[in-house]
């Protein structure tokens, strides 16, 4: 197919780095998520295990989804990826309820983005961190209950447990910071859940036992490519993420663009902290 737009996560960047909690084998070329058209005409959304940096991608049919007419190429692709990992994050991995309350961090991320917004439409009381006035202001607008700064970790867990006001139900850790994790998994309540998304964190120390029995909590990771065998979860969620952008249900991100080209300077920018989402465009779609 002929890629339109491809989009850039924080995946690709601990990738490319060698610094993603599965090795690489180099050369590869980063990418996960694009935009384009198949032979016939039709404009797709789609996934690849890597290599969506690129004019023209090989994709397995049952991973491409058609585009709704609402949305433009750069909305569609800002939706793809992060869209699904903020679904399953809280749908499949901890299976939100009505009335609990959440924590997310790194919220203006793409994906806290849709995880705030997703989260307070299926009913939930959604706890913001991020760091610093602007990016806790994106989860503001967004209309996060509560926002909790987590540029200094010293007293985090009281100062989320004050911002809550009661019991912490869930949580989800994508920031790969051992402190904001542990702070996040004593904040939780009794029987609190936590899930760890493996697309963002390159964390990989030891997790106490104590902290665990002692709350009767639990956690468990989460990583979007087992899912692509699973065809029904995938075309269900990536069929409802569209259906509610497509009616302003769901607001993308604030989004950035650069040429093909320029994937270089992109990383640079994700990893400088840009809020919300990047994408990369071919010189003919550049618009």
């Amino acid at each position: 197919m002929t890629l339109i737009a491809a989009g850039v996560s924080t995946a690709d960047v601990l990738m490319r780095e060698n610094n993603y909690f599965r090795l690489l084998e180099f050369p590869f070329v980063p990418g996960r998520e694009l935009i384009g058209f198949t032979q016939d005409g039709r404009r797709v959304a789609g996934f690849t295990s890597e290599g969506a940096y690129a004019e023209k991608v090989a994709v397995r049919r049952s991973l491409l989804w058609e585009v709704p007419d609402e949305l433009d190429h750069d909305e569609a692709c800002a939706l793809t990826l992060d869209g699904q990992i903020a679904w399953h994050l809280l749908h499949t991995a901890l299976a939100i309820r009505k009335h609990e309350t959440i924590i997310i961090p790194n919220a203006a991320s793409a994906v806290g983005i849709y995880a705030t917004q997703l989260a307070k439409l299926a009913g939930c009381r959604v706890i913001a961190m991020d760091s610093g006035d602007l990016r806790l202001q994106i989860a503001r607008d967004l209309k996060a209950d509560a926002v909790v700064d987590y540029t200094d970790t010293e007293g985090l867990a009281d100062r989320i447990r004050e911002a809550a006001g009661g019991h912490i139900d869930a949580a989800i850790d994508m920031t790969g910071d051992e402190a904001i994790f542990a702070a996040t998994l004593d904040a939780l309540g009794f029987r609190g859940r936590m899930v760890i998304d493996g697309s963002s964190s390159p964390r990989k120390g030891a997790i106490s036992r104590d902290a665990l029995v002692t709350g009767s909590k639990s956690i468990c990771g989460f990583w979007l490519p087992p899912l692509f065998n699973d065809l029904h979860a995938m075309g269900n969620a990536m069929q409802t993420i569209f259906e509610m952008a497509a009616i302003g249900a769901l607001k993308t991100p604030e989004y950035t663009r650069y040429p093909l080209e320029q994937a270089e300077s992109a990383h640079r920018a994700l990893a400088a902290g840009f809020p919300g989402k990047i994408i990369l465009n071919p010189r003919q779609y550049w618009y």
